[in-house]
Order: structure tokens, then sequence, then C-alpha cells
């Protein structure tokens, strides 16, 4: 066992309970992010040569062990700075991403056999196809975003009048969708139709990112028809630590533009503090033009962009002072 690890064996045994693994690499300690009063439950683990932790009860995982001690005793964040970031890299986060990628169980999608993309339908007669390409138009949608974003439509009772966008992930695999309701008149709980599966796991459309250059994130898939190619949506307005998503961003140290709706300015400002504490630059974008990106014209979102302010936080406290 090297000193490195008895430092930061000591450390911990200083102010919490703890169990080392008889290997002598993991050590488990109490979950904050349980919130469990009974201090005795040891189920968070941090494996002291890769710096990574994972609660096996909330499934919290992450690779910022100071922020980690920072949620537990505050008065040892300073020193667990010194302890914990000697050997943090991004070698050792991609490790961290290999680990968590290794854990995830892959769930089966299908799209309806009849899935036909939407820039094969330009002069189809059907009715319903011709309505949901005229709705895609509506939209905003162009020849280069449908062939990008692969819309389509189907027949199948399920997905009748609908505008689906289907995800593929790195491996070139169908991994989610998610299609719209064209008609105005239907229930907000009628809108969408989305594959049954765990979202965490997704990242929408990873084939089509570059993890090296400044990506976009946007609240839902259709809202990726507005904005520039380098992009992907969350699939809600949250992003944390145990989201795929989160992790693969840290790992490559992504540079994130942040373009959540006008009403969840409060939930981007959250994620773009939790970025930064993992050293990722995150640039807010003003979408207050508009109720959502996706009612934003092409343009305005281009203009928006390059406005975007690189977040600090000081926006962190003015918005908590707004939200009181």
């Amino acid at each position: 066992m090297t000193q490195q690890i008895n430092n930061k064996i000591s450390f911990l045994e200083s102010f919490l309970n703890t169990s080392l693994s008889k290997d002598g690499v993991n050590i488990s300690v109490w979950c904050p992010f349980c919130n469990n009063p009974n201090k005795n439950k040891l189920k968070l683990a941090i494996h002291l040569e890769k710096n990574i932790y994972h609660c096996w009860v909330c499934d919290k995982k992450g690779t910022n062990i100071p922020q980690l001690i920072r949620r537990i005793n505050s008065s040892k964040f300073d020193e667990s700075k010194k302890i914990f970031t000697s050997n943090k890299s991004k070698e050792s986060l991609k490790s961290f991403l290999e680990d968590y990628e290794d854990v995830i169980v892959e769930e089966t999608v299908f799209l309806p056999e009849d899935f036909r993309l939407l820039a094969f339908c330009f002069n189809d007669k059907d009715p319903d196809i011709r309505d949901t390409f005229q709705y895609a138009i509506k939209r905003g949608i162009n020849k280069h975003k449908m062939f990008m974003l692969r819309a389509g439509i189907s027949k199948d009772p399920n997905f009748r009048r609908c505008l689906i966008l289907p995800s593929i992930n790195k491996e070139g695999n169908l991994n989610f969708y998610t299609s719209r309701r064209i008609d105005a008149n239907t229930n907000d709980s009628f809108k969408y139709n989305n594959a049954n599966i765990q979202k965490k796991n997704i990242i929408f459309n990873e084939i089509n990112i570059d993890w090296n250059i400044p990506l976009t994130l946007v609240e839902g898939p259709l809202d990726l028809i507005k904005v520039n190619d380098n992009s992907t949506c969350l699939l809600g307005s949250s992003l944390n630590e145990s989201m795929l998503l989160f992790n693969k961003i840290v790992a490559n140290k992504t540079q994130i533009n942040l373009a959540l709706d006008k009403d969840a300015y409060y939930k981007a400002i959250k994620i773009a503090e939790l970025l930064t504490q993992y050293d990722v630059e995150v640039n807010i974008i003003d979408t207050r033009i508009a109720d959502d990106v996706g009612d934003m014209t092409r343009k305005q979102f281009e203009v928006a962009l390059e406005e975007a302010k690189t977040f600090n936080r000081k926006d962190s406290l003015m918005a908590k002072i707004n939200n009181l």
C-alpha cells in the first residue's frame, strides 16, 4: 500500500466512520446524498487509487472527492483538495467513465417496422404523412436537419401523425426515440411517446457529437432542430453526476453552451455550477427571447450563442437571491 493511499485513509478516518476493503483500495463511508441519519450506514465507496466514488444505494457517482468531502464536512474541504487532487487527471476520469459504462445494462429499443425517413416523403400523397411533413417544416426543420436528426414517420397506430426523432449511440445503434404528435388539440399528457427506458444512461444521438469542441445542451430533442450541429439534449431539464452524459462531459472536459428554456434559468445555473466544480467551462445562452429554444428562429439562436456569457460564481449567487 502506497504512502499516498495511507494518507487518504488516515485523513478519512480522522473524521468519518470507515470500512476498508481487504485489498486496501476501496474505503466505504457514509453517503451525504442519501440523507440517511444513521452515520454507521457505510454505503458510499471511494476508490483510493482512481479518486472516484459510488453509492450503492442512491447510485451517486463522481470523480470530485473534495466536493464530496465538502458535503460531508465543509471544514475538511481545503485539506481534502491537497490529498485527493494529486492523481486527478483526464486519464483517471476516462478510466472512471469506462468503469461507469461497463455497468450500464443495454436496453433494447425498436422503431416501428414501417419507419421512414421524413426527408424522402416530400411528395407523399398520404394525408397523415403530408401533414407531418408540413408540421416539421413549421417547426423550422430543414433538409440538413432532417437527415442529421434522422427525423421520420410511421403509420403504426402508436405513431400515426407523429414526428419521430430517434437517437443513435456511438456504435451506431438505436438507443432511444421520442415522437411528437402533430395535432394542436392533443392533450399535454399525450403529446409525446418516448422509449420506456432509463434516460440517465442515454446520450441522445451521441453519434453526432464531437467531444473535443464546444457542445450545446438543450432540454428536448425537438430543440435540436434550431441549434448548431454539435449538440445534444438532456431529455429533461436536469444534469447530475449519476448520468452518463455528465460523466462523458467531465471526462473529456468538453466546453458547454447551455441553452435551457427561459422558465428553467435557475436549473441552468445549478447545472453550470456543478459542471464548473469539475473544471468544465460553461457558457449560459440567454433564451428569454422565446418561451423555449424550439420557438426561437435559427438566426435568433445563432445570435444568442455568439452573445453567450461564461458562467461564474456571481451568477450563482444572484440566481439564489432572485429565487428567494
